[in-house]
């Protein structure tokens, strides 16, 4: 019964559309703009301010670490309740039942669990990523948007960061087989979570070989 609750405690948690809302504050329809997916930087193009991208990721990095959180003081030192709040807080991110069941991609609230259970695997991950991202955008000679003044630079590396989904997925499948040799113990809780936002990239990834991503 405590397992079936903390799934379902988590899933309600995840399906908190914090990347909706926010862009709705602002006026926007994420649904409508960019790559109409709910998440973190789509709050980002939709509004072109960075308090609403950071609120965005702080609320969807908290229901990772809630449901972890959650699960750890209830079921101490047992590692299938956190691997089922895990697993059900990124369900409910992407597939949330209070936007029928359309959601985000599941990347910030894994990054919330893994903040949590252990921050070295995300950094490691997050690096692991971005080395991926900016050598895949080397390789495919696209031009690199750095003009400007510091700001405007910033904000071309993070353009690049959240539309370069090729080595973005390329980096996740490098970093999840690092996480196994290095942090195995992590890796068990987060991996049945991953596979979900590893099944929400397909059709991006798809999308963006075809040159029709945005």
């Amino acid at each position: 019964m405590g397992l079936i609750l903390i799934s379902v405690i988590s899933y309600i948690l995840g399906s908190i559309p914090f990347s909706y809302l926010i862009a709705k504050a602002y006026g926007k329809n994420l649904y409508q703009i960019g790559s109409g997916n709910i998440g973190t930087a789509n709050v980002w193009r939709a509004t072109g301010k960075i308090e609403a991208m950071l609120m965005a990721l702080i609320g969807d990095l908290g229901k990772g670490i809630f449901s972890v959180f959650l699960a750890q003081r209830f079921f101490p030192g047992q590692i299938l309740p956190q691997t089922l709040a895990a697993f059900f807080a990124v369900l409910g991110h992407n597939w949330p039942i209070f936007l029928k069941f359309k959601g985000g991609r599941g990347l910030a609230t894994s990054a919330g669990i893994l903040l949590y259970l252990n921050w070295k695997s995300l950094f490691l991950i997050v690096l692991t990523i971005g080395f991926f991202i900016f050598l895949v955008e080397i390789l495919m000679k696209r031009r690199l948007k750095l003009e400007g003044n510091f700001r405007q630079k910033i904000k071309g590396l993070f353009t690049i960061f959240i539309s370069q989904v090729l080595g973005r997925v390329i980096g996740i499948l490098v970093a999840t087989v690092l996480l196994f040799f290095l942090y195995p113990s992590t890796f068990k809780i987060i991996f049945p979570a991953a596979i979900l936002a590893g099944i929400k990239h397909i059709k991006r990834t798809k999308t963006f070989l075809e040159g029709k991503v945005v």
